[in-house]
C-alpha cells in the first residue's frame, strides 16, 4: 500500500537525513580512529538501517552492524545487505571477546532501559534503567580488543535542551536535570565501576551539523553560533576537568578504553 504524497514525501526526507548524517558521523569516527591508529573490525552498535556500516565499508574497513529490530532486519534482507548487519539484543552479542578494533554506538544508550510513547513524546525511566545500560556498555567492552577503543555518543542528560528528540523533525524537548532518557558522563563511569575502564569527553563540534534543527527558521537563525560554541567548548576539553565541562554539552561523545594490558572482566 502507498504512502500519501505528503507522507511519502516527509519520509523520504527523513531518510535523506539520516543517510548524510552517516556518512559524517563515519568521517568523524573515522578521524578519531586514524589519530589513535587503532586497527582492526569495526562495529556499529545500534546500527538502525545500516547506512554507517555502508560508509565504514566504502573506506575500506571491515564494519559489521548490529541491530535489534526485525523491521530493519526485513529491510536488510530485501536490500540484499544483511551479509554485514546482524540482528541482536546489544547485551548479549554473538561475538567473541576481542573481536573489533573499534566499537562506535551512536544515539543508541539512551534508548536502553526507558518507555517511549509519541505523539506527543514521552519518556518513564524503567525500574532497572541503569542495570541495563551498564549491561550493554559493558558487553560492547567486552566485543573490544584490549588495544582497541569503545566510543558512546548520544545528547547530555545535565544539558536542559534535547534537540535529538521530539515530536518532528527538528523538534526540541525541554527536560529537568537529571532526565529519565539521557544519561550524564556520571552515569556513564558508574556503569564501568569496577573494571579498568577509563571514560573521558572527546571534541565535540566536527560531530554535530545541526542538520535537524536547520530545517526549522530557529534553528537556521542560531546554527552558526551554537556551532561556535561548540568549538569553544572543544578548545577546553583536555584543559577542564570533564566532569566541570560536560554540564554545558548538549552532547556527549564518550571514549571508552582499558587500562594498557589489562583483561575485560564482566
Amino acid at each position: 500500500m502507498s504512502l500519501p504524497p505528503e507522507q511519502a514525501a516527509k519520509l523520504a526526507f527523513a531518510e535523506r537525513l539520516e543517510q548524510d548524517a552517516a556518512a559524517e558521523r563515519v568521517e568523524y569516527y573515522a578521524a578519531l580512529v586514524a589519530a589513535e591508529r587503532v586497527l582492526g573490525p569495526v562495529l556499529d552498535l545500534g546500527c538502525g538501517n545500516g547506512y554507517a556500516v555502508d560508509a565504514w565499508r566504502a573506506r575500506g574497513a571491515h564494519a559489521v552492524g548490529v541491530d535489534n529490530s526485525r523491521y530493519r532486519f526485513s529491510r536488510w534482507r530485501s536490500m540484499q545487505r544483511a551479509r554485514s548487519l546482524v540482528l541482536a539484543d546489544a547485551a548479549r552479542l554473538p561475538f567473541r571477546p576481542g573481536t573489533f578494533g573499534v566499537v562506535v554506538s551512536s544515539g543508541m544508550i539512551e534508548h536502553v532501559g526507558v518507555a517511549e510513547s509519541t505523539p506527543p513524546y514521552r519518556v518513564a525511566a524503567l525500574a532497572d534503567r541503569e542495570a541495563r545500560r551498564a549491561g550493554v556498555v559493558r558487553e560492547a567492552l567486552r566485543v573490544v580488543a584490549p588495544s582497541g577503543v569503545l566510543y558512546l555518543d548520544c545528547p547530555n542528560g545535565q544539558f536542559p535542551v534535547d534537540f535529538w528528540h521530539g515530536d518532528r523533525v527538528g523538534a526540541f524537548r525541554l527536560h529537568p536535570v537529571p532526565d529519565a532518557l539521557l544519561p550524564t558522563l556520571a552515569d556513564a563511569r558508574a556503569w564501568l565501576t569496577g573494571t579498568s575502564a577509563t571514560v573521558c569527553l572527546t571534541p565535540i563540534g566536527r560531530r554535530l551539523r545541526f542538520r535537524q534543527i536547520a530545517s526549522r527558521w530557529w534553528g537556521r537563525l542560531f546554527r552558526v553560533p551554537v556551532q561556535a560554541a561548540m568549538a569553544l567548548l572543544d578548545a577546553l576539553v583536555g584543559r577542564l576537568a570533564d566532569r566541570r565541562l560536560s554540564p554545558f554539552l548538549p552532547f556527549l561523545v564518550l571514549r571508552v578504553r582499558r587500562a594498557h594490558g589489562s583483561t575485560y572482566r564482566r
